[in-house]
C-alpha cells in the first residue's frame, strides 16, 4: 500500500474529510456512514440538495449497499471509471447521501480504487469544488481553494481533463448526464 493511501486511510478512519484524485477531477470524499463529515462536505461545497455519488471496490461492494441488478453488474463491470449508475438504495446508505436511489461507480483511478478497497467501505465521491464553479484538476489549485476546509489532500500534481462520468438511469434505461460513455455503447453492452 503506498503512502497517499495510507494516509488517506488514517484521516477517513478518523472520520475525515480528504481531497483525492478521480478519473475526471479531484473529488472530495468521507466514509459513506460518517454523517457529520457528509454535512461537512456539503457546507464545504455549499449544497445542500443534490445527492452525492459514492465509489465502490466491485460488485459484491455495490450489492451491499444497493440493488444491482443483472443489468447494472453489466455495466459495471464493462465501464470502470466513466459510468456512473442510478439504482435503487438499500437502507446502509444514509438520507444524508440520497434519499432513494443511489448513484454509484467503480473508479479506475488507481488512488480512489485504492482507498476504497482497503477501507472496505464505499466513500462519497462529489467534485472538489465549489457548487456551480469548474472542477479542480491540479494539487496546487485544490490546496489554494480548499486545504483550509479539508483534513488530508493527496497529492496526484496535474489530472487529465477528462469529461465527467455518463451518469445512467439503469430502471429507466436513460442518461441523466452525458459524459464520456455513450448510449451506443451502453445498449451495446446491454445486448450481449
Amino acid at each position: 500500500m503506498n503512502k497517499k493511501i495510507k494516509m488517506a486511510l488514517f484521516v477517513l478512519k478518523k472520520n475525515g474529510v480528504i481531497i483525492y484524485p478521480t478519473e475526471t477531477s479531484y473529488g472530495i470524499g468521507c466514509k459513506l456512514t460518517d454523517i457529520n463529515s457528509i454535512k461537512r462536505i456539503r457546507e464545504i461545497k455549499q449544497d445542500r440538495i443534490k445527492p452525492f455519488l459514492i465509489i465502490v471496490a466491485d460488485k459484491k461492494m455495490a450489492e451491499n449497499y444497493a440493488e444491482i441488478n443483472s443489468e447494472a453488474e453489466k455495466l459495471l463491470n464493462a465501464f470502470k471509471g466513466h459510468l456512473t449508475l442510478i439504482v435503487p438504495k438499500k437502507n446502509k446508505i444514509p438520507e444524508e447521501v440520497s434519499k432513494e436511489k443511489i448513484a454509484l461507480r467503480i473508479s479506475s483511478n488507481e488512488t480512489a480504487l485504492g482507498i476504497v478497497k482497503e477501507l472496505n467501505e464505499p466513500i462519497i465521491s462529489t467534485s472538489a469544488n465549489l457548487s456551480g464553479k469548474k472542477p479542480i484538476y491540479s494539487f496546487d489549485k485544490a490546496v489554494k481553494v480548499l486545504s483550509k476546509k479539508v483534513d488530508f489532500i493527496i497529492d496526484d500534481g496535474i489530472l487529465e481533463e477528462n469529461k465527467p462520468s455518463t451518469i445512467y438511469y439503469v430502471k429507466e434505461k436513460k442518461i441523466i448526464r452525458q459524459g464520456k460513455i455513450t448510449l451506443k455503447e451502453i445498449e451495446k453492452v446491454l445486448k450481449n
